[in-house]
This record gives structure tokens, sequence and C-alpha cells, in this order.
């Protein structure tokens, strides 16, 4: 892609994208290195930033002391407060926010490439309103297994796909200010992008993933990483009845199991999908799915500890708490509100 770096010759101008930028992960992460290098990420865009709307969002905490390194990074940017931030909280809070006709959402542990912005926006085309890019993790343990896991929107080459996820999107205002994520799945809000892909889906909206909008997401400590995704394939489950496998929940120590299964058969299937972009053009596979199958068991043991204790498991490993704040969203049901929450 060929891209011109003045501002009218973008087929969607800059005065009509919101970027909004959460601080839940790097708050989480307790990095503010990581949130610096995500916004210079950003900053350097081939797009031009400097004529969106940009919105960070903070805790009100941090939002109402004053940020003087934001401030200094990325002036005129927009501080918004969220009282009790949470992950999905914030991005709620951005699309309340959002005044323009397009909203793009970036991570703050997530370095994006310099034509990120410029190739997610390519994506809208007619009867397209949600995009989704091309996130893989970090180089380090097994990341190229973990992105067969955690990113299941991923296809070999742009097209239609079934998933998306919250920190590489870009959305159209006629969806976005309709839609919410619930906010009652835990602080990182695991399995809440998940009620709101399948409300969409049920609703006739497509995905559209651009493989040219990469970024790269910190890979996080693997261990305690995994049992609290093994926790959530649990915990949404129990929250929301329409996941695949949330029948089987109930079941005693079995149930957390088979859900995993699930996610390991889907998992088989990604691998199976890439086989000839995985070293040696598909002869590693078999090792792909030796280390997928490692990965979803520690996985299932953080799911079986979950469904077993979960106050244990959230006292030792977070995640799962959702501060109470007045007015805070998130009822325990699978339908979209309107308006926006």
């Amino acid at each position: 892609m060929t891209l011109d770096p003045t501002a009218n010759a973008w087929p969607i101008p800059p005065s009509q994208v919101t970027l909004a930028v959460e601080g839940w992960n790097a708050g989480d992460l307790r990095s503010r290195e990581l949130f610096e290098r995500s916004l210079r990420s950003l900053r350097g865009q081939s797009y031009p930033v400097t004529g969106c709307e940009v919105l960070i969002l903070l805790n009100s905490g941090e939002a109402e002391a004053g940020v003087g390194w934001l401030q200094d990074l990325w002036p005129g940017a927009k501080a918004i407060s969220v009282p009790g931030m949470t992950y999905y909280r914030a991005k709620n809070a951005a699309l309340r926010s959002a005044r323009r006709e397009f909203i793009a959402l970036a991570d703050s542990d997530v370095v994006y490439e310099p034509n990120w912005l410029a190739s997610l926006l390519a994506g809208f085309t007619p009867g397209v309103d949600l995009v989704v890019g091309n996130t893989r993790f970090a180089p380090g343990f097994l990341s190229r297994t973990l992105n067969l896991c955690d990113w299941p929107g991923a296809r070999p080459e742009s097209g239609y796909t079934d998933w998306f996820y919250g920190n590489n999107l870009a959305l159209r205002r006629s969806l976005f200010s309709t839609i919410h994520f619930r906010e009652d799945m835990g602080g990182s809000g695991g399995g809440s992008v998940n009620v709101l892909r399948r409300e969409l889906a049920s609703q006739g909206v497509r995905f559209w993933f651009c493989a040219e909008a990469r970024a790269s997401h910190y890979l996080a400590p693997f261990l305690i990483k995994r049992l609290r995704v093994g926790a959530y394939h649990v915990r949404h489950r129990q929250l929301s009845p329409t996941p695949p496998w949330s029948w089987a929940i109930r079941i005693p120590l079995a149930g957390p199991a088979l859900a995993t299964g699930g996610t390991l058969v889907k998992a088989w299937g990604r691998a199976w999908m890439f086989r000839r972009s995985l070293p040696g053009h598909g002869l590693t596979l078999a090792v792909y799915l030796a280390t997928l199958s490692f990965v979803k068991a520690v996985e299932a043991l953080g799911a079986v500890a979950y469904a077993s204790a979960p106050g244990w498991v959230n006292r030792r490993f977070g995640w799962f708490d959702v501060p109470q704040v007045r007015g805070a969203h998130g009822p325990a049901t699978d339908h979209l509100d309107n308006p926006a929450t």
C-alpha cells in the first residue's frame, strides 16, 4: 500500500476519526514504559493522527491528579476519567465519549506498526461497520503457539472473519453508538467481547479482518496468564449461557476441562488453517499441535481451580473482581442495551 502523507488524500479524513487508548493494561502491569511505548507507536503513524480526536482513558485518580508525562508526550490528547476503571469500562467510556464518525480502539500494552491506522481504516467499505486488525504477541516463550490460541479473528489474508478483540479494532458510529461491552466479567473482562461478538453476529453484523493492520502485544509471564485465561473459560460461561460448552460448566471438575478442551479443538483448527505459514511450510504442524495441547492443559488447571475455589483463585491471581462504582453498568444478560453504556 502506497500512503500519501497529506490529510485530504485519505478516504476517511482525520476529522472523522476518534483514536481511543485505554490505560488499564499498563496500570495492571504497573508499567509506564509499556504505556509510553504504545503511545509513541500511535503518534508515529503514517496516518495524520494530529487531526484525530485522541482520547486516553485513565483511572479516575490518575486523571484527577493529572499526568504530566502524558501531556508532554501527546499534547492535545484528552484524558477521560473512568471511575473504578476496568478494561471494558474504559472501552465503554471511549464509545460514549467519541464525537466522530469512526472510532479506533487501541491498548496501552500494544505497539502498533506505522501503517496500522491507515490500514485499519482502509478496511471500511460499503457494508463493513467493524474492522479488526492483525495482533500478534511480541517474540517470546511459545509466542507463536499463543498467537494461535488468543487471536481467533486472524486469517492468512484479509477477509471476513467471525471474531474480534478490543486491542486492534475500529467501528463505524452507526454501530458503536448502539453497543456496549459487559462490565461484570472481571477487571480484564475476559468473555465480554465473546458475548458482544455473538450478539452482533446474530444481528447480521459482519467483521472484516485486515491483515495489514499489524500490532505487537506484550507477552505476559506464561504461567499466571494461562491460569487466568483458564479461569475465564469458566467465569464467562457462568455469567453467560450462550458460549459453547456453557452447559458443561455445572459438571464438577469435568465441565471446566471440557470447556477448555473445546477451545483446544478450535486452536488446532487455526493451526491447520495457518499450516503453510508455520516454520518448515507446515512440516512443524505436529509440534504446534503438541504445544497447543500443553498450553490448554495449563489453562484447564486454571479452569478447574476457579470452578472449585473461585475465591482463592481471585485472591491469588486477581483480575476477577469488578470495582463497584455508582452507576456502573454491566447487567447479567446477553442482550444489548440502547443507548450504549
